[in-house]
C-alpha cells in the first residue's frame, strides 16, 4: 500500500470517529424521543406530547446548567457580553413561544410540544458551541 494510501485511510478514519461521535451526543435526544414513542406503542398526539414534555424537561436541565457555566464565564471577562447573553436567552424564549404557538396553529396540536423540543435541542447545540 502507497504511503499517500495509507494517509487517506487514516484520514478517513478520523473523519468517521467525529461524526461518529458527534451524531451519538447530538442525538441523545433524538434516540430518547424514540424509545419514549415506541414504548407507547403507537404514535398519536398524546404520546407525541407526552415524549416531547419528557425530551424537553431533560434538555432544559442541560441548558440551565450550560446558561450557568456561560454565564460565569462571560461576566469574567466581559460585563457587556453577560448582558448580551442575558438579552439573546431572553429574545430566544420569546421567540420560541411565539414560533412554537404558530407552528401549533399552522402545522397541528402535536406541534404544541414538539417544536419546543425541537428549538430546545437546538439551543442546547449553540449553547455547546459557545462554551468550547
Amino acid at each position: 500500500m502507497h504511503l499517500q494510501n495509507i494517509y487517506k485511510y487514516l484520514f478517513l478514519i478520523s473523519l468517521l470517529q467525529v461524526f461518529s461521535t458527534n451524531i451519538l451526543a447530538e442525538d441523545k435526544y433524538g434516540i430518547l424521543y424514540s424509545k419514549c414513542i415506541n414504548e407507547n406503542g403507537y404514535i398519536n398526539n398524546t404520546s407525541v406530547h407526552v415524549c416531547s414534555k419528557t425530551v424537553s424537561y431533560a434538555i432544559n436541565k442541560e441548558i440551565n446548567k450550560l446558561y450557568d457555566l456561560l454565564y460565569i464565564k462571560m461576566s469574567k471577562v466581559s460585563i457587556e457580553d453577560t448582558k448580551k447573553f442575558e438579552n439573546s436567552q431572553k429574545n430566544w424564549l420569546q421567540y420560541k413561544k411565539t414560533h412554537c404557538e404558530l407552528a401549533g396553529s399552522y402545522v397541528g396540536t402535536p406541534m404544541y410540544s414538539y417544536c419546543p423540543m425541537l428549538l430546545n435541542k437546538s439551543r442546547l447545540k449553540e449553547l455547546q458551541e459557545l462554551l468550547n
